[in-house]
């Protein structure tokens, strides 16, 4: 027992020491996705956390009033509740706090580990291998300052409880881990599929408190306008620009295939998701380990995500240690452990300029990984009710049919922009964007003659475009400063398509 217990702490010093360079190098890199953290909770503070900070522009801007540069940041898909976390890193400067997030991740991480390993009884010396297998989730987390380690701490803390139907202290762990990055909110999938309908409540309490926390703090308008602008564009893949590769999830893939048929993708889309969902249903029900069944669902939420990262895959520790439990060294478990590591450290840029879907390798691979988790659940699907009810809900949809094409005779000025255009103005006769990146405002010209720039009878009203008292647009885009250009193109900014605030500058001939 003893040797074990040394062999432990052994392993979790190695990966403590990887860790540490990792931490070290963070200390040098960019501040990244920290800055969005850091800010935020520096605004908040305050007492200038609204809705504009989810605005790029505005949120960069504010940024560099502070005197720092070098930074490009946008906030979207973060909830305001995360920036009420991060209050309390804000009493030291953003490259401090960065540290010590880096640290405090480091440390709740390993207890997790060391826990996990403890209860289920793993071999220490597996250890070793994880950060092999997750070496890129691990570097990426510690260098851009992400969450994802304080998450893993959350989920694995909530789990255990949950393992012991310890069902206050899971509430609050996931109600937590729901707050801050909302994807998790799919655990209630998990609960009541398991029937665990007490738990259900309390967790469902949780998030109301937290919330009504969280509302007290940062106010009603920023919820609002969180639950009504920044989730549904985050739902439609949505974070920046229109198609993003490295993304890698069957939403983009997707995208990628039905670029000008919204009927086709949207029903393709739907179609993977019900899919996904019956296959949830059968394989919970009939699953009797606790850690499978909690791994899957995780997982879940990297296949059912628009939006994919890096640092996001150590959220398949979980799974890899379900896998663990049960390692023989035969091919098929070979198998799996590479299709682990490939996920977690293939790089996706060698891969940018093969066709679909060879262009999605992390899709496909995570395709593959969860057949090989779910083959023995297959004899316990009632295929034929499936498939009823998979026909019905997506004749429904056709019925219904709310995926209308909004392109409405408005197009981008030029097809490529500068990703954060915010502003524009003429210069000798030129229309030129403003706009921003890591370096700070810019300016870039097009090649468009502008002899004048009429505002007089355009304007905006509830978020549309009129001109001459005819309104123009009906989408539900963000707009800004309308304007017409030479007598004859009418001419505004908007996120059309895009992540919030991310504007393009886009034309309505007159």
């Amino acid at each position: 027992m003893k040797n074990a217990i040394n062999n432990t702490y052994i392993g979790l010093t190695f990966i403590f020491i990887i860790c540490s360079l990792f931490i070290y190098k963070a200390f040098y890199f960019p501040i990244h996705d920290f800055a969005n953290y850091y800010f935020s909770a520096f605004f908040l503070k305050g007492g200038d956390f609204t809705s504009n900070i989810y605005f790029p522009h505005y949120f960069n801007l504010k940024i560099a009033d502070l005197d720092y540069h070098n930074i490009f940041v946008s906030y979207a898909p973060n909830t305001p509740f995360l920036a009420l976390l991060f209050v309390p890193f804000t009493l030291c400067t953003v490259t401090v706090s960065k540290l010590m997030f880096n640290i405090l991740g480091l440390i709740l991480f390993l207890y997790s580990l060391k826990k996990l390993f403890e209860v289920y009884k793993i071999k220490a010396h597996y250890l070793y291998i994880i950060p092999l297998v997750f070496f890129i989730p691990l570097k990426n987390n510690f260098l851009f300052g992400q969450t994802y380690l304080i998450l893993f701490f959350l989920l694995s803390e909530g789990f255990l409880a949950y393992k012991n139907e310890r069902f206050f202290k899971m509430s609050l762990f996931w109600g937590f881990a729901i707050l801050l990055k909302v994807f998790p909110i799919i655990l209630f999938g998990l609960l009541l599929f398991k029937k665990k309908y007490k738990a259900f409540i309390y967790l469902g309490l949780s998030c109301a408190l937290l919330l009504g926390a969280s509302l007290i703090a940062n106010g009603s308008e920023v919820w609002e306008f969180y639950f009504t602008s920044v989730l549904p564009k985050f739902n439609n893949g949505e974070i920046a620009k229109e198609f993003a590769l490295n993304y890698q999830s069957m939403f983009m893939l997707l995208k990628g295939i039905f670029m000008s048929n919204t009927l086709a993708f949207s029903i393709t889309l739907l179609l993977f998701k019900l899919i996904i969902i019956v296959i949830s249903y059968f394989f919970t029900r009939q699953e009797t380990s606790e850690i499978k069944t909690f791994s899957f669902w995780i997982f879940l939420t990297i296949l059912l995500s628009p939006y994919g990262s890096s640092y996001s895959n150590i959220l398949l520790l979980f799974l890899f240690v379900f896998y663990l439990n049960h390692l023989t060294f035969d091919y098929k478990n070979i198998v799996i452990i590479s299709l682990f590591f490939l996920i977690a450290n293939i790089p996706i840029h060698f891969f940018a300029k093969f066709p679909l879907p060879f262009s999605f390798p992390k899709l496909v691979l995570s395709i593959l990984l969860f057949a090989f988790l779910i083959e023995k659940s297959f004899k316990y699907i009632r295929w034929k009710l499936s498939v009823c009810f998979i026909s019905s809900i997506v004749l429904i949809a056709i019925l219904l049919n709310n995926w209308k094409n909004q392109n409405q005779d408005n197009y981008p000025l030029v097809e490529s922009q500068p990703i954060l255009t915010y502003d524009y103005t003429v210069i000798d006769g030129l229309l030129n964007y403003i706009y921003w990146n890591q370096n700070g405002k810019n300016t870039q010209s097009t090649e468009i003659r502008t002899k004048d720039i009429d505002t007089s009878q355009v304007y905006l009203k509830s978020n549309q475009v009129f001109y001459k008292n005819k309104q123009l647009t009906f989408n539900n885009d963000n707009k800004l400063k309308p304007a017409v250009i030479n007598d004859t193109t009418l001419i505004y900014l908007s996120d059309f398509k895009r992540g919030i605030g991310f504007y393009q500058l886009r034309y309505i001939s007159l």
